[in-house]
């Protein structure tokens, strides 16, 4: 499996982007590969992330999608495909963001179609370590420069 400090190194390449979750503004970004994806999410208040391996995406979309009988790396390209052009400025009106902040963290709930089945996703981001932010900001920075 890809390591996370490889996952994170290639997250810190990909360019921030602005998007509203529901009636929330952010500034994220997101890498995804078959073996799994890590997620940065900002308000510029606070930062918070996901990082799931195959495992951890294989055992979440059982819960949450009890009727898709899909590989992993399916699941993984699914979420891609939704994100991705979110974070390109080209969101899908068939699909539905929402999150909920809370002491803890912040979850986005996302809801689609895959395969004409429903498809549901949450996203558990919890508050970001100090150096992952660290180079978020060094990252941000030049790409406004």
């Amino acid at each position: 499996m890809e390591g996370f400090e490889e996952l994170e190194s290639s997250l810190l390449t990909q360019p921030w982007a602005s998007v509203c979750f529901g009636e929330m503004a952010f500034l994220a970004k997101a890498c995804f590969r078959d073996t799994g994806y890590i997620l940065l999410i900002s308000d510029l208040s606070s930062v918070w992330y996901e990082s799931a391996d195959a495992e951890a995406v294989g055992r979440r979309s059982k819960e949450l999608n009890k009727r898709l009988t899909v590989h992993v790396s399916s699941f993984l390209h699914r979420l891609r495909n939704l994100m991705c052009p979110l974070l390109a400025g080209q969101p899908n009106d068939a699909t539905s963001f929402s999150c909920h902040c809370t002491a803890d963290g912040l979850s986005l709930h996302v809801k689609s179609e895959f395969s004409g089945l429903p498809f549901y996703w949450d996203f558990h981001c919890c508050p970001a370590p100090v150096e992952m932010v660290r180079n978020a900001v060094n990252s941000l920075g030049r790409e406004v420069a």
